[in-house]
C-alpha cells in the first residue's frame, strides 16, 4: 500500500518543538504524524470526545460564514 506525505505547515513538534519539521501520513485508513527532526511518531485519534459545554454561559456565539455571491 502507498504511504501519502504531506507537511504540516505552522505546525510544532510536541516532543521537540521544531517548527515545520512534522508530517502526515496515510496509508488506507491510518493517518499519523511524524517529526523528521526527533523522529516523534503519534497516531490519529480513532474517536473525538464531543465538545465540553461551559457551565457559565459567555457572550460569545458562533458566526457561520456563508459563500461570497459571484460578482
Amino acid at each position: 500500500m502507498t504511504i501519502k506525505r504531506r507537511f504540516i505547515a505552522g505546525v510544532k513538534c510536541p516532543k521537540c518543538a521544531a517548527l515545520d519539521r512534522v508530517v502526515m501520513l496515510t496509508s488506507g485508513d491510518e493517518e499519523w504524524i511524524e517529526c523528521i527532526e526527533c523522529g516523534y511518531s503519534e497516531n490519529r485519534p480513532t474517536h473525538i470526545d464531543p465538545p465540553q459545554t461551559p457551565e457559565v454561559a459567555d457572550d460569545m456565539g458562533v458566526i457561520q460564514f456563508k459563500p461570497r455571491q459571484p460578482k
